[in-house]
């Protein structure tokens, strides 16, 4: 593909199409030369849009954090729109770019209230849509009524929060959406579902290794809530749910299933030793787990509370127990020498830690 031309953003109809690499708000509303369009306060870096957003090239919202700053965000993006749905920041090729790519860091993104009803919407609503390239949202904050799909490309989702829409807050699906890599993210206060998985096109069923990255979805310390359910799962998606706090989950479909993990701590007698942890014989789903204890004497391990699967049941705040319980065993450094045990131990929550005997 050719490569990134310099920063230009124009209007086309209804939409600001922004291109080439290097873009920021203030660069946006610069090319543009229309206030009453796009604004752009660079004392506050709040920015007023009266129209949607089309990123075909480059595009940076916000940056890192620095210390001592007045303002919460980096920078503020709201909308003021009349309609739901009118407002929208969209990831798409126009066949002359490496790719699309739009970093949210440090911002929040939001809409105007308004009686016609960003808030009153009863439809989907406003979008931030990846259909190729990079989104990467990253110690930011999205509300107004917005959902975040992505059905291609890839997305990152670090330390952020996305809240309060009619209907859901994130939903992925879609055979090219390539990578996901989602951690520490706040779904909140959707009407509807917290997070929507759907069919990828790299994706499988349990069946297929559920822990290898290219065969599942892993959320890592997420809280996810919604009306309808916290995780809606469709499809024959595998969901790993790591350190997650999320108390419902519907499936759609005969080939889902999440795995609910947690991190637990071992404290061992020294550095080095090796941890291993294995299902009980009889369990339903086998699992063994290793890991070296640190320069403390902790060793950390995933293991597995239990997988809930599509089938007749709607599986709310339980779950199937399928890989529980846990043989632990504590090596020795040099792997030789069998220091402790401890038979039959369940994991069942997030932030636990136990000692060997």
């Amino acid at each position: 593909m050719a490569r990134w031309a310099a920063a230009e953003a124009r209007l086309q109809g209804d939409w600001i199409v922004i291109g080439g690499k290097g873009n920021t708000l203030e660069s946006v509303a610069r090319d543009l030369g229309e206030p009453e369009i796009l604004s752009f306060d660079p004392e506050t870096g709040w920015a007023a849009s009266a129209r949607s957003m089309r990123v075909t090239g480059d595009l940076t919202i916000g940056g890192p954090a620095t210390s001592g700053t007045t303002f919460r965000f980096a920078n503020t993006l709201e909308f003021d729109v009349a309609k739901c749905g009118q407002a929208q920041i969209v990831l798409a090729l126009d066949g002359d770019s490496e790719g699309p790519r739009l970093v949210i860091e440090n911002s929040r993104i939001g809409a105007v209230r308004t009686e016609a009803g960003n808030d009153a919407c009863r439809l989907e609503g406003n979008i931030v849509g990846v259909a190729a390239g990079h989104l990467a949202l990253r110690g930011s904050a999205i509300s107004g009524n917005f959902v975040v799909r992505a059905t291609g490309g890839d997305i990152e989702i670090a330390d952020s929060l996305v809240s309060t829409s009619s209907h859901m807050g994130i939903s992925l699906a879609g055979a090219s959406l390539s990578h996901t890599q989602i951690a520490r993210l706040r779904s909140l206060d959707h009407k509807i579902y917290g997070m929507e998985i759907g069919s990828l096109g790299r994706l499988s069923d349990m069946s297929d290794g559920p822990d290898r990255s290219d065969s599942a979805v892993t959320l890592e310390q997420c809280t996810l809530r919604g009306g309808g359910a916290d995780l809606h799962v469709r499809g024959r998606t595998t969901v790993i749910a790591l350190d997650c706090d999320l108390d419902s989950m519907r499936f759609a479909g005969q080939g889902g299933a999440v795995r609910r993990q947690w991190t637990v701590a071992v404290r061992t007698p020294s550095p080095g030793c090796r941890v291993v942890a294995e299902s009980e014989k009889g369990t339903a789903l086998p699992e063994r787990v290793e890991a070296r204890a640190d320069e403390s004497g902790v060793a950390r391990l995933a293991l597995t509370e239990y997988v809930a699967r599509a089938g007749g049941d709607v599986y709310l705040r339980a779950g199937r127990n399928d890989a529980t319980p846990h043989r632990l065993t504590v090596y020795s450094a040099d792997g030789n020498k069998i220091i402790g045990q401890l038979a039959n131990y369940r994991v069942l929550a997030r932030g636990q830690e136990v000692r060997i005997p």
